[in-house]
């Protein structure tokens, strides 16, 4: 006799939630372990290629979520093989994961990036730029509770430095008028704020063990 299939789940975030809500965003139900829930839908047991159209899809999920909750978003494409190797999970990162939903809990981030209209032409004017960047976000870094940089992609014509900044969200008009006055004080660079976004950039999840 054939033997039922296992269902995996694919999760998408781990939320701070109370409640024994059935959902917390369209399509997709909770697995609960103490006081946080993982946010999941049925999937199959195998690799998620993570298009255009699947991103779409995870960040709508995590962005319902972070509009009523705190979350830390999972890696696209996160799959486990069963319910009972989820909660699993839960119980062994339960404590890291409190906490970090307690460090993400009222506040979101900031995206950031800094361009010139052309790319340095040598090695000098990239530095020169670099150590102006760095000192036109110095004011950010100390209004955030954490700051990321990331490194410009090669292909990112002008781009000079991009960083993600965890700003408290009540003070988010004050952190965008903060960016504004910068943009003014340092007419070199052209100054892009993107958010408010959910903590994607301030969550690195453990899946080993």
């Amino acid at each position: 006799m054939a033997q039922s299939s296992v269902k995996a789940l694919r999760l998408y975030g781990v939320a701070a939630s109370d409640s024994k809500a059935a959902s917390l965003a369209a399509g997709t139900t909770t697995v609960h372990f103490r006081h946080i829930s993982a946010i999941v839908e049925v999937a199959d047991y195998s690799k998620i290629e993570i298009t255009a159209e699947e991103l779409q899809k995870h960040s709508a999920i995590v962005e319902e979520v972070y509009a009523h909750t705190a979350i830390l978003p999972a890696p696209p494409g996160t799959v486990f093989r069963s319910h009972e190797n989820l909660l699993r999970w839960l119980e062994l990162h339960y404590f890291t994961l409190v906490e970090a939903l307690g460090q993400v809990e009222g506040h979101s981030a900031a995206r950031l990036v800094l361009s010139v209209a052309e790319s340095p032409k040598n090695d000098e004017a990239a530095k020169k730029f670099q150590t102006l960047a760095s000192e036109a976000l110095r004011v950010f870094r100390k209004t955030s509770a954490a700051t990321v940089i990331h490194p410009a992609e090669e292909d990112e014509e002008g781009v000079i430095t991009k960083a993600s900044f965890l700003v408290e969200t009540e003070k988010w008009k004050e952190f965008s008028a903060a960016v504004e006055a910068a943009a003014k004080q340092h007419l070199e660079f052209d100054f892009r704020l993107t958010g408010p976004w959910p903590p994607y950039d301030f969550v690195q999840m453990q899946f080993a063990g």
